[in-house]
């Protein structure tokens, strides 16, 4: 290998056409054949391809399991999981307004778009320039009469500031619920996410830790938040209730029998999965934290495990030459390293997000966000399917860093 960077025409540490990164989902032949296609056979002649299977009752069974709560519901999205978490926690219609719901500037759109749909406002506020999850100082500041809940979201896998957020929930008898799309597996004081909150929101989205295409979870220990988000799902229906009987108004969002078959053989993987996540998540920071201009995630005192969905660092150009984060990307996915800058901008800055303010001022409020603008100009994500590599595959991304910084310098 030359010095030369593979975007000046040099070789590049990795060609990923000869040694592709490992594939996400992780399929094999043996486990097409002796576990899922077993388990979709199983439901293609069950004739219960949806209501009345026995998949969905299994996977909902072992996930509340794997999370430490009392009840699990399979949805079919991620984006499905927060509205029901929002509407049975508030005990929304639908046709009323709900309040304003506190969210971090720095999401995914849907964490906001669901709350948006519930018919409550958003009042955006920043995160921690460390873990990229919500500021608890941020959230009490933002706090007003009409706040009726807090919606942190566990960035990346990271598990956010739990303890704190719910002593200031108490305090203010507000709502917490828990967007863990990016964390299937994180753990907060050895406590999985999910189970730190009124309620929480997963999705198993193609590139979620946990897949199956598309599809979601909710978990709580609250029954009553669990018979209304039964409700919320099967068209009004209570649990074990009558098939032609609606004690509340509902809507249809029930999965399929075959995605929970899939989870269910996944499922199994998950932990070990997430070890390895971590074993090369920490083993990566390690070596980084020698890079001048790279600042490594951090394991903030409270993260047990990490859900290592993505592995944010954050760049600085003084460190490479001057070099923009944009010249660093190209260069670094040119000698065979996947990467993103991330999120663009604040969330409420967002073009469609930024409509629907201006439109509509009185649905979304946003405070100062000073960290979260100094992120979104500074993130580098690295993405999960990379972290289930060897440890000198993992080397790799050091040396095409370093080789970088040194072209640069």
């Amino acid at each position: 290998m030359t010095d030369t960077l593979a975007i000046s025409g040099g070789t590049p540490v990795r060609n990923t056409e000869t040694h592709p990164w490992p594939s996400w989902p992780q399929n094999t032949s043996d486990e097409w054949n002796n576990k899922i296609e077993p388990l979709l056979r199983d439901v293609y002649f069950s004739s219960n391809e949806g209501s009345g299977g026995t998949m969905i009752p299994r996977f909902c069974e072992l996930y509340a399991s794997y999370t430490g709560t009392n009840y699990a519901l399979f949805m079919p999205h991620g984006t499905d999981s927060i509205s029901a978490a929002l509407a049975a926690a508030l005990d929304l219609d639908g046709f009323s307004e709900g309040g304003e719901i506190i969210v971090p500037n720095y999401t995914f759109v849907a964490t906001a778009s669901a709350v948006l749909e519930r018919r409550c406002t958003v009042a955006f506020v920043d995160i921690s320039p460390e873990t990229f999850t919500i500021d608890p100082k941020a959230v009490e500041d933002a706090i007003t009469p009409q706040t009726r809940a807090i919606l942190p979201v566990h960035l990346g896998g990271h598990p956010a500031e739990m303890g704190t957020l719910q002593d200031i929930a108490k305090k203010h008898q507000l709502y917490l619920i828990e967007d863990c799309a990016q964390a299937h597996g994180a753990e907060y004081q050895n406590k999985k996410v999910g189970n730190l909150s009124d309620v929480g929101a997963f999705s198993f989205q193609a590139s979620k830790n946990l897949t199956s295409g598309e599809g979601g979870m909710v978990t709580t220990n609250d029954k009553d938040i669990h018979d209304r988000v039964c409700a919320f799902m099967n068209v009004g229906r209570a649990p074990g209730g009558a098939r032609w009987e609606y004690p509340r108004l509902g809507w249809n969002y029930r999965p399929s029998e075959y995605l929970a078959a899939i989870l269910l053989v996944r499922l199994e993987l998950l932990q070990e999965q997430t070890n390895l996540r971590n074993r090369n998540g920490v083993y990566l920071s390690s070596l980084l934290e020698e890079v001048d201009g790279i600042t490594p995630p951090i394991h903030a005192p409270w993260t047990t495990k990490h859900g290592y969905h993505l592995y944010c660092m954050k760049y600085n150009p003084d460190g490479f030459g001057g070099k923009s984060r944009e010249d660093f990307v190209k260069a670094l996915s040119a000698e065979g390293i996947p990467c993103s800058i991330g999120y663009r901008s604040p969330l409420s800055m967002e073009p469609g997000m930024a409509h629907v303010g201006e439109k509509y001022p009185d649905l979304i409020r946003t405070l100062p966000c000073p960290n979260t603008e100094l992120v979104c100009e500074q993130s580098v994500w690295l993405f999960q399917n990379l972290l289930l590599s060897t440890e000198s595959e993992i080397d790799q991304v050091v040396e095409a860093i370093t080789k970088i910084h040194n072209a640069w310098n």
